[in-house]
């Protein structure tokens, strides 16, 4: 693959990688803080709503003022309303506001008053919780309330309204150490993830590298296997044209030569287009209900003779008696390529075995050679494209290597299971397993 392209597509990967992170950790933040926020005050606004002009603390408040008593007993005359909340008294005020705004209660506010002078009557949301942050001049900080402002009753004349505060400050000071402590976790883990995200595009790279490299060598593979031919075939032709007085039986030979080498070409081209059809996932089973019994008597037959002329031993064990349901071309086109090659790489005197029978809900078929065994490296690669054992074998005994990679495609496509042993004491066997259905 092109290094720019490759290092273009990397960095690709990794930005979209480092953006997603960031996303979701951005997501994850947001969403947590927002729960974080709700349940925190959850309890402070619950207590704030539960708070009604006649309720004890209110009325003991109005009583206060009214008596111009800033410590009047807490003890209200007045028996507590059902569900009424106990407020803490240092963290809870009350404030009583005449109809122009006026704060009644200062006397009984005391020193506090000093914090809450900045504080103004916001009629607008009425019995409604809200956030207020008033300015503290001791400190000069900010103080945080959640507030709620109500009418009163008739309770006391020149008292408008009521609003009741609920100090805020220890809530918010956690959130705010949260809120510290998110974002650096946050910061944290996406450092963390952009070294993730820079290992992932290096293994997000790996398939393509891999699919670019078995398609280069297929490329140059092909090419290679096809030049052969097309050589053999121009120089044949060459050698025709040079002698032009000669007649086609005298240049017999150099027509035969052509002739064989087109039709392997032939062989070899639809054995590429087989294989660049599975790739692209055009190839289609055009699976059938047939008899195995009689699909392998059939196919057997010039086999067996040849293996009769070659001096071999052909042995058929056809045990399979059920209907299975196989795209039947491919399946005798399989079994082509695996008897093929048991004829190839035995010798006279050697034995070939063809087993086929039904276990269960698969259709089993081994193919037994008493021909040289296969190392166990070759094993992990002889089911790969021009992949040949012995390099040095010719094209009429080593073919092109195509043979058994589209053997196990024609298996895969069936979703089955190839797979190759040895066969004690000397040998090799193929070992196939197909669904019957």
């Amino acid at each position: 693959m092109n290094t720019e392209l490759s290092r273009r597509q990397r960095l690709r990967f990794f930005f979209l990688n480092v953006a997603a992170f960031a996303l979701i950790f951005l997501a994850l933040g947001f969403i947590t803080l927002q729960i974080l926020n709700s349940s925190a005050y959850r309890q402070t606004d619950d207590a704030l709503k539960k708070i009604t002009p006649d309720s004890a603390r209110v009325t003991m408040e109005i009583q206060r003022y009214q008596t111009n008593d800033p410590f009047l007993d807490q003890k209200s005359p007045l028996p507590p309303m059902d569900n009424e909340v106990r407020d803490n008294r240092f963290n809870t005020q009350i404030i009583l506001w005449s109809k122009n705004g006026t704060i009644l209660n200062k006397t009984a506010l005391g020193g506090r008053f000093t914090e809450l002078q900045s504080l103004t009557l916001d009629t607008k949301n009425l019995d409604t919780v809200s956030e207020i942050k008033l300015d503290n001049g001791e400190s000069g900080g900010k103080l945080t309330f959640h507030s709620i402002t109500m009418a009163a009753d008739d309770l006391a004349s020149d008292v408008a309204y009521i609003q009741v505060l609920e100090n805020t400050d220890q809530i918010s000071q956690s959130m705010d150490n949260f809120q510290t402590i998110l974002i650096l976790c946050m910061v944290f883990f996406w450092l963390l993830s952009i070294v993730i995200s820079y290992l992932l595009s290096k293994q997000n790279m790996k398939p393509i590298f891999a699919a670019w490299k078995k398609q280069q060598e297929f490329v140059e593979n092909a090419s290679h296997e096809l030049r052969t031919p097309l050589t053999i075939i121009q120089n044949s032709l060459q050698r025709l044209f040079t002698k032009p007085e000669h007649t086609i039986l005298q240049e017999s030979e150099t027509i035969a030569q052509a002739l064989n080498e087109t039709r392997r070409l032939t062989g070899l081209t639809n054995d590429l287009l087989t294989i660049a059809r599975s790739d692209s996932n055009e190839a289609v089973l055009d699976k059938q209900s047939l008899q195995p019994e009689k699909l392998i008597g059939e196919l057997v037959k010039p086999f067996q003779e040849i293996a009769q002329m070659d001096q071999k031993t052909f042995i058929v064990e056809n045990f399979a008696k059920q209907t299975v349901h196989v795209d039947e071309k491919k399946v005798h086109q399989l079994l082509v390529i695996l008897l093929d090659n048991a004829l190839k790489y035995t010798s006279a005197g050697d034995k070939i075995v063809l087993q086929s029978e039904i276990s269960g809900e698969h259709w089993l078929l081994e193919i037994k050679n008493s021909g040289p065994g296969i190392p166990d490296e070759e094993k992990k690669q002889i089911f790969e494209r021009f992949h040949r054992m012995d390099p040095s074998r010719t094209k009429e005994s080593g073919g092109y290597g195509l043979g058994l990679a589209i053997a196990k495609q024609i298996v895969t496509d069936h979703k089955g299971k190839i797979t190759v042993h040895d066969w004690q004491p000397k040998g090799v066997i193929f070992r196939i397993k197909l669904p019957v259905a």
